[in-house]
């Protein structure tokens, strides 16, 4: 028969396969993706020198399949001389070694035949339909297909095809959440990694695959399964590795990768900002790197981008702002007669009327002189102006600096850059002799009423989140827990999602399980569900159990709020979810109960009783 010798450059492996018929190697070339063909002389040679393609291969299908494509003739060694015509192609050094990932073919079922391959589908032919494409889900494509399509090829021996068979019952039949199972071309990636060009994403993606292995050694279910892919991936990579050491290496590769880049969810290398330089500045300066290596490997580089950031905002404030400013003056609608520079001093702004509306005002006035550009200054007692939401471009806030002396705080008569909510009335007060007696009682009546309305505005949002409340809009649930403690004592943001899916977990259950109880009672249901959620994590899918199964979710948003619903095709409706923006890591609770009616029955239930929990 006919043998043909694969090389993979990347990989720097090759394999051969002999005792093929001519229809099984014309179907290789058809399905094998190549860069260069090379044929053997001894397929037009005999071992007289005669030649032999001419005259017995015109007209054969192997004859028609080389002469459609490029190819070269070769002599010599057909696995020595080949692989070093593949170090001459792509420039590898003569010492490179390429690894011999050949699986004997021994107790191997022959490939399938040209004919055969074309009449089920399994090559794309005209008029016949692609048999993978009525297998396999609408959403499956790429690296799986050409898996089960080489598995349809090149059947495997029986020990390999009983174990593919066994793992798929297993999965079929799991009730807990399954990894995402992130594809990734080998290939691809070692080529990347050879010519160091691989990005954040490409090792992100690295870990996202060793990560699904660990996840998958935790449950039990799931570690069943991964064992027995272990011999199957043998034979499809030619690379043999036992369970143990397959986990020890990924998790050296995940530790690795985790210490050096920058994962989803750490906010240390933010985007830099100023009052005076546009952000999209900043953000096409600074986007294409940041947030990709860890901020402790690249500190030196950080600080001397924070310095140019800094230097930039002065130079634009200190020399291009004031020059810009003075051209818009000039040309002002409110300017004088002849154009001249507009200037505008304002004492005590709308002080003399009502705080609220005049604070309001004064906020207009502000808002106005900014937009013509003029030159000016305002000072105000108004502390509520800096809680507007002031249109002010140009506007910078100074305030009076005080130094704090023998018990003292007394003015510095300068001016320092940022806001001040408070005041020296009482010291004022107290050094024009106002008795201490008045000035205590002023002092109480000020922290009974006023001390509040001075929280620093950094503080508004811990002020918020200390609020317990729940609201409802159509099926969508907010919920915020009470959280007194002290910054320091918070749990981190994973904590705390878990501490809310709990909560949830067991809010759903009270709820459903309730009301399932009161249905069998009033016998409308032949027997009691037991209802038991299913966590779905951020990188996880449901299992294949659920295809086709009513299930109740409940959607775990980032912003805490909460999504009910209910669907026959939970896989589907979870894609759909993610597919959101900003919904990428969302977590799902669901569970299952027989029948579309049920589930709509519950899904009311919950959209109508959780936000009361």
């Amino acid at each position: 028969g006919y043998c043909i010798n694969l090389v993979l450059e990347t990989m720097k492996t090759y394999s051969s396969e002999d005792g093929l018929t001519e229809e099984a190697l014309v179907t290789k070339l058809r399905t094998c993706r190549h860069h260069h063909l090379f044929l053997h002389s001894s397929l037009r040679h005999n071992s007289s020198g005669t030649c032999r393609w001419g005259e017995f291969g015109e007209g054969g299908l192997l004859w028609g399949e080389c002469t459609a494509r490029h190819f070269e003739w070769f002599e010599g060694n057909p696995v020595t001389d080949l692989l070093a015509k593949v170090k001459e192609l792509y420039g590898l050094d003569g010492e490179v070694t390429f690894r011999n990932v050949t699986i004997t073919s021994e107790n191997r079922p022959r490939p399938l035949t040209l004919g055969t391959a074309t009449q089920i589908g399994a090559i794309p032919t005209e008029g016949i339909p692609c048999l993978l494409k009525v297998l396999l889900p609408p959403n499956c494509a790429g690296l799986p297909v050409y898996y089960i399509r080489d598995l349809l090829l090149n059947p495997p021996a029986y020990e390999i095809a009983s174990t593919i068979q066994a793992t798929c019952k297993l999965m079929s039949n799991v009730t807990c959440s399954i990894p995402d199972f992130t594809c990734v071309s080998s290939a691809k990636l070692v080529k990347l990694l050879e010519l160091r060009e691989a990005n954040h994403i490409e090792f992100c993606r690295i870990k996202n695959v060793v990560d699904e292995l660990l996840l998958m050694t935790k449950n039990s279910e799931l570690s069943e399964i991964l064992k027995l892919l272990l011999d199957p991936t043998w034979v499809a990579t030619g690379l043999k590795i036992d369970f143990e050491t397959l986990i020890d290496e990924c998790e050296w590769t995940s530790n690795k990768i985790g210490e050096m880049i920058s994962l989803d969810g750490e906010s240390d290398q933010k985007i830099s900002s100023s009052s005076i330089v546009p952000d999209d500045f900043f953000e096409d300066m600074e986007s294409s790197w940041k947030g990709r290596v860890k901020k402790v490997h690249i500190g030196e580089e950080f600080a001397a981008v924070e310095r140019a950031a800094e230097a930039l905002t002065l130079a634009v404030s200190e020399a291009f702002l004031p020059i810009i400013t003075r051209i818009r003056a000039t040309t002002a609608p409110l300017g004088g007669p002849k154009g001249e520079i507009l200037y505008v001093l304002i004492d005590e702004i709308c002080r003399g009327t009502e705080t609220a509306k005049g604070t309001c005002i004064a906020g207009s006035i502000v808002e106005t002189l900014d937009k013509i550009g003029c030159l000016g200054i305002v000072s105000t007692h108004l502390n509520g102006i800096f809680s507007l939401p002031l249109k002010a471009k140009n506007t910078m806030f100074k305030a009076m600096g005080t130094v704090y002396v023998d018990g003292q705080t007394k003015p510095t008569w300068k001016l320092m850059d940022g806001i001040c909510r408070e005041s020296l009335a009482f010291e004022t007060a107290k050094r024009e002799g106002m008795p201490e007696t008045i000035i205590q009682r002023a002092e109480e009546l000020y922290d009974s009423v006023y001390a509040k309305e001075v929280v620093p505005a950094e503080n508004d949002s811990k002020l918020q989140n200390m609020c317990s409340y729940a609201s409802f809009n159509g099926s969508n649930v907010s919920l915020q827990s009470n959280s007194g403690e002290k910054d320091s004592e918070r749990s981190r943001p994973t904590d705390r999602m878990e501490l809310l899916q709990k909560e949830v977990e067991t809010a759903v259950t009270m709820i459903c399980q309730r009301k399932l109880i009161e249905l069998y009672k009033k016998e409308k249901t032949s027997e009691l569900t037991e209802i038991h959620c299913v966590p779905i994590g951020a990188r996880e899918q449901p299992p294949p159990s659920t295809v086709g199964a009513s299930c109740v979710y409940v959607m775990l948003r980032p912003d805490k709020k909460l999504y009910v619903g209910q669907s026959d095709d939970l896989e589907g409706r979870v894609r759909t979810h993610r597919s959101k923006d900003g919904m990428q890591k969302a977590n799902f609770l669901y569970f299952t109960v027989p029948g579309k009616s049920l589930a709509c029955q519950l899904e009311t239930l919950l959209i109508n009783q959780l936000p009361n929990q």
